[in-house]
């Protein structure tokens, strides 16, 4: 048995490690310790790179080797077409050094200049090409923001026409047809391709480095300091986040609308999947930067400086992010939220905000549009739309979910940061915060309603439109009735942070110093509580049963007659900060709080066993551990039954 169990150990083992590794260092007789650019693949066995001192490699299948050039100036861009739609006997590929740009064609044989036409002022340094058809492509310059069409066959009278000009120089350009296209560059500018000529769409804060279109209506763009644009219905919006974080984003490549890669600075590769842009670990072997990205089916390859060339492929786990979790709302067992500070710390305004999707099986990061900030609360009115709130500094941050993207909205005119958000129904909600700020969301904006208090809010609940309760700094308590906000009588002037209710005549209110206020229907009351530590948040699944969670990893339970504390088992490790806890009906439920310790994850508990939610959840792993289990079982009742046969 135990040579049973030494094999389904070690096969365990052997799931973890074959699932989890999706990009390698990979530079099968790689030539070059040039910086590469540019890469386009036309099948799996079939690829170019293009680089620095007129640096150009072919792949075939198992290898890359030099290929000709004919130039030593540095090639930024290369094309056979449209990802999908590439001519194996037809391709570009152009840059520039010393203020002289240079443009090449691949016939089918080799690699020989088109310069024709390809003079004056804007012609310095063409940083990207777009291969419409072997008589059709685009270029664009990155010094001079120079359009440049190429028309024509290529040895026999074709030649290159500035079109127009940029304002500043261009990084990259797309085209989803002859008569429609994309190019970004310096500043954020982005320029469109409609109507025979190229004109300013849009800009955005920060320098674009390259931009992909999946169709004419949807594309991303991505650029300096990981900023990453995704354009839908006619509007860039963005940033998007996660992103990389501060790492220069040089690279774009979409496989669907689901799925796309990205790649930057010091090996960093960013996946997006199902709605979310997930950083990838660094695995790779390496810190050099990577500038190009391009995929034929799920095999993709990046390159970067020094002839760095990496493959990568598979799907990668999100996992939860290294981060303190501030508030978990759970629409079922399996669909919920969890919001935190952002991933440069509390505080801190750096990093990236935090909302992670819980789907019953494993959480994934969201999709987010808005500024850095740390996200306090989150309330989901359905599964397909939801509320977060938070801030940076004393600047306030609301945020909608709708459509499968949480996207920043305006706030009224308040300082301070906001606590908490209760929605009523999808048209009727609430928000408290600093300094007694109250708002209401109807007619699909937030407005700032009058307050009877100054004193910071930090929880509120509402049981209908016209009756709510909200409780904070020095043991403030209000009440909501007949369309006002009233103060109500405290026994306590602790401050209060986590509010309950299991119906309108059973609430609890939880706070400093491990204060407990229980309301009976009529009145707030002191309960005694077996701790000092600080509580955050306290939740009623029913009549018998009650949870809350505070500082110093403390939980209590309530089990109708008196709190007592609960200690897991295992004991939870590093003792983190507990903020927020969510029980369902059924008595599922999440609580969420601080790393356990520096690099860990941040601390998700799955009531009511307070047992530690691991870092990945993967069905191979719980496939093993359900193995393992079956076979543990089978081993107790194979001995039963042997001891059975020898009485």
């Amino acid at each position: 048995m135990r040579c049973i169990l030494t094999t389904l150990i070690l096969f365990c083992v052997l799931c973890s490690i074959t699932f989890t590794t999706s990009v390698k260092a990979t530079s099968p007789n790689a030539s070059t310790t040039d910086n590469l650019n540019g890469i386009a693949l036309l099948t799996s066995d079939n690829g170019w790179t293009v680089g620095n001192e007129g640096t150009i490699q072919h792949f075939d299948g198992s290898s890359w080797s030099l290929i000709a050039s004919g130039t030593t100036a540095d090639l930024f861009g290369v094309s056979f077409g449209a990802p999908g739609n590439t001519n194996s006997n037809a391709g570009f590929a152009v840059g520039g050094s010393g203020g002289v740009a240079t443009a090449l064609f691949w016939g089918g044989v080799s690699w020989f200049p088109i310069t024709t036409g390809l003079s004056g002022a804007g012609a310095q340094k063409l940083s990207a090409v777009f291969e419409v058809s072997a008589s059709d492509a685009w270029a664009v310059d990155s010094v001079t923001g120079a359009f440049w069409h190429w028309s024509g066959s290529a040895g026999l009278g074709g030649g290159w026409n500035e079109v127009s000009t940029a304002t500043v120089g261009l990084n990259s350009v797309f085209m989803t047809s002859p008569t429609d296209g994309w190019a970004v560059g310096a500043g954020g500018i982005i320029y469109r391709y409609a109507g025979g000529g190229w004109t300013q769409y849009t800009s955005v804060s920060q320098t674009l480095n390259s931009v992909f279109m999946i169709s004419s209506d949807e594309g991303w763009a991505v650029g300096m300091g990981g900023v990453i644009y995704h354009y839908s219905g006619g509007v860039w919006t963005g940033p998007i986040s996660p992103g990389s974080g501060s790492q220069n984003l040089n690279s774009v490549f979409m496989l669907s609308q689901s799925e796309g890669w990205a790649v930057g600075a010091s090996a960093t590769i960013v996946h997006y999947l199902n709605g979310a842009w997930t950083v990838i670990q660094n695995q790779q072997g390496t810190n050099q930067d990577l500038n190009g990205v391009f995929f034929v089916g799920n095999l993709g390859w990046a390159v970067g400086n020094a002839g760095t060339i990496l493959t990568i492929s598979g799907q990668t786990p999100s996992g939860l992010p290294s981060t303190t979790f501030e508030s978990v709302f759970l629409s079922s067992s399996s669909d919920g939220w969890i919001v935190g500070c952002s991933t440069g710390g509390c505080g801190s305004g750096t990093g990236e905000p935090i909302l992670v999707h819980w789907d019953g099986n494993a959480f994934s990061r969201g999709t987010v549009s808005a500024i850095t900030s740390d996200l306090l609360s989150v309330f989901m009115v359905s599964t397909s739309e939801g509320w977060a709130v938070g801030g940076i500094g004393s600047t306030p941050v609301i945020l909608h979910y709708t459509d499968g993207v949480w996207t920043q909205v305006s706030t009224p005119p308040i300082t301070g940061l906001l606590h908490s958000v209760f929605m009523i129904d999808q048209n009727d909600g609430w928000a408290v915060g600093d300094n007694g700020a109250i708002l209401r969301y109807s007619s699909g904006s937030w407005a700032q309603v009058s307050s009877p208090t100054t004193n910071g809010l930090r929880s509120i609940f509402m049981f209908s439109s016209t009756d709510g309760w909200a409780v904070g700094v020095s043991g403030t308590i209000l009440r909501y009735e007949s369309g006002t906000w009233i103060t109500f009588p405290s026994p306590t002037s602790m401050q209060l942070n986590g509010l309950g209710f299991f119906d309108s005549s059973h609430g609890w209110a939880a706070g400093a110093g491990g204060t407990i206020l229980h309301f009976d229907g009529t009145m707030w009351l002191n309960v005694a509580s077996p701790v000092s530590s600080n509580l955050n948040s306290i939740a009623q699944n029913g009549p018998q049963s009650a949870w809350a969670v505070g500082d110093s990893a403390t939980i209590l339970q309530w089990n109708g007659i008196g709190w007592y504390t609960f200690t897991p088992f295992p004991p939870l490790s590093g003792n983190p900060n507990l903020n927020s806890l969510f029980i369902l009906p059924n008595g599922f439920g999440f609580a969420v709080g601080a790393l356990a310790g520096p690099g860990s994850q941040g601390t998700v508990l799955n009531i009511p066993g307070m047992t530690p939610i691991p870092e990945f959840l993967q069905t191979q792993t719980l496939l093993c551990i359900v193995t393992l289990l079956s076979v543990s079982i089978f081993a107790v009742r194979v001995r039963r039954a042997r001891r059975v046969r020898s009485t």
